[in-house]
């Protein structure tokens, strides 16, 4: 599973990129990982992961999930945001998955069940 997480902060985007680690590990996926820290870098590389989590953080972590959605149906997107107002614009573009901040484990785990299609915790 080739996994992209996006986020401005290099620590919160280490930390989700830990928990994905012990979720694979857990539950026998491989995958890749690879941290973007802005929608600049990212941009160049929308077409090449099956799953991003995508925690920019306001109008530019959204613009950043619709962006990809319109350029692929099949993304599974994981919008991560501190305003509950995005979770109904994520639903709208179709996202896997919102979770409000502040990120935990668990929420973490709820996401990447979503994911890979995994029933129960």
């Amino acid at each position: 599973m080739r996994v992209a997480v996006c986020d401005n902060s290099s620590a919160s985007a280490g930390q989700i990129q830990n928990w994905i680690c012990q979720y694979c590990t857990l539950y026998g996926y491989g995958v890749f990982l690879r941290t973007f820290l802005s929608p600049n870098s990212f941009s160049a590389c929308f077409d090449a992961f099956e799953v991003v989590i995508c925690g920019f953080g306001g109008g530019t972590g959204f613009l950043t999930a619709r962006s990809l959605r319109e350029r692929d149906r099949n993304c599974k997107i994981v919008l991560i945001d501190d305003t509950p107002e995005y979770a109904i614009r994520s639903v709208q573009i179709h996202c896997t998955d919102f979770i409000l901040r502040p990120v935990e484990f668990p929420k973490i785990v709820h996401c990447m069940h979503l994911v890979t299609g995994r029933r129960g915790v």
